[in-house]
């Protein structure tokens, strides 16, 4: 969802609009389910701390105008309160989901077959990404699948662009390596990345 589009829902929810805040929390509720399960570690939890925010959302409704950055906000109250949660369980030993259900990924046609019809490249996508390391996953699945900017990941997660940016790199070519059985070639030669990051392009972009 643009920018302009979501502080536009904002003002409109502020004004007490619900068809605008029905239209938030379809885009956005099941984006940051899957956000919130990846400090939670449980489906019930995540889904909890993302109902009480859009509740608090609707009751606080008159003071939106002062968030400037709607999108964030909602990543940023969502992880506050997962840390909170977890800050309280004193049994977790962990913060992240170690294995979780990824839903995919979205691929642009060439007009042939999509990668993504292959069962098996799906699997073993899912799972490379599932192995990534956790702040490196979580920038992965930001930008490449909730669509999120470099700057507003690096808002979110609390680390700087540049990290944002590094770490995207490392995961997409983790991934390039981890399908490279599939893209007809090894990684290692520079040729063959300069073409992963052609072929990953229908993947991820």
């Amino acid at each position: 969802m643009p920018d302009t589009e979501i502080v536009q829902l904002f003002k409109e929810i502020q004004r007490g609009d619900k068809a605008a805040f029905d239209e938030l929390f379809k885009h956005y509720y099941h984006k940051l389910v899957a956000f919130a399960r990846q400090y939670t570690k449980q489906q019930e939890s995540a889904e909890e701390i993302t109902s009480e925010l859009f509740v608090k959302l609707w009751l606080k409704r008159n003071a939106l105008s002062k968030v400037l950055n709607p999108e964030v906000y909602l990543y940023i109250s969502v992880k506050n309160a997962c840390l909170n949660l977890i800050r309280s369980d004193k049994r977790r030993t962990t913060l992240f989901v170690q294995n979780e259900e990824d839903e995919g990924f979205e691929v642009l046609s060439n007009g042939h077959t999509t990668l993504l019809e292959d069962k098996e490249l799906r699997k073993l996508l899912d799972s490379a990404v599932a192995s990534l390391p956790e702040q490196r996953k979580m920038v992965f699945k930001l930008i490449k699948e909730d669509g999120l900017k470099t700057a507003a990941v690096a808002q979110i997660l609390g680390i700087s662009k540049r990290t944002v940016e590094n770490q995207l790199y490392k995961a997409i070519k983790t991934l390039a390596e981890a399908l490279s059985v599939y893209l007809g070639y090894h990684p290692q030669s520079k040729a063959a990345k300069k073409q992963q990051l052609r072929d990953l392009s229908l993947l991820f972009f």
